[in-house]
């Protein structure tokens, strides 16, 4: 376990024991410079874009990759799959209280994401499609400069196809989805405060 990985699981995070069963697939550190005090992880997940990340610019090569993802989904049928959805979310995971307690909707959906809760410094998503059962959680921390970033991505086996996919597609996610997307979170937080340092506090998402 590296250093990175040692001061994540030091973060009182509810994900930790919600996915004690689900190994962890990878984790990256994101360090965001300025901002204001006290931010929550509602309002950082959306000055980071990824609330709307099919707008986040990607440089051609991802983007290509991105593009081909979603065309051998849609010609084998792995994402629209409402039936798994609903077998195997982990929503119902969730007692009352905790769904209640989220900061956005418990439940809502956004692109391929399902936000099965936001707190005040985490939030956990959950993807399902016929290839793989995953899970990706954002947490913050708060320092003097700014926050540190965390973005661990938990995978579950849901069929047969989740090692051979896994194996065919990891190299693709650590070497090029991966670091675009930290890329392109950094580049929105920096350019969202280069233009206004105390930008007003976004309306609550419904």
């Amino acid at each position: 376990m590296d250093n990175t990985e040692l001061k994540f699981y030091e973060i009182p995070l509810k994900a930790h024991d919600f996915l004690k069963e689900v190994p962890l697939h990878s984790l990256d550190f994101i360090e965001l410079k300025g901002g204001r005090t006290g931010m929550k992880m509602d309002e950082i997940y959306r000055l980071t874009t990824l609330n709307q990340a099919e707008n986040m610019k990607f440089g051609f090569f991802t983007k290509t990759l991105f593009w081909l993802r979603g065309l051998i989904g849609n010609i084998l049928g792995w994402d629209d799959v409402p039936e798994m959805v609903q077998k195997n979310s982990w929503i119902s995971k969730l007692t009352e209280e905790e769904r209640e307690k989220s900061l956005i909707p418990s439940g809502k959906v956004e692109s391929i994401n399902t936000i099965l809760y936001c707190y005040d410094h985490e939030i956990l998503f959950e993807i399902i499609n016929r290839t793989v059962h995953c899970f990706w959680v954002m947490t913050s921390v708060e320092k003097d400069d700014g926050y540190d970033l965390y973005v661990a991505v938990y995978v579950k086996k849901i069929n047969w196809r989740t090692p051979i996919y896994m194996a065919l597609i990891s190299p693709v996610l650590k070497w090029v989805i991966y670091p675009a997307v930290g890329k392109g979170i950094k580049e929105n937080w920096e350019k969202t405060f280069a233009q206004n340092k105390n930008p007003p506090n976004l309306p609550a998402i419904v």
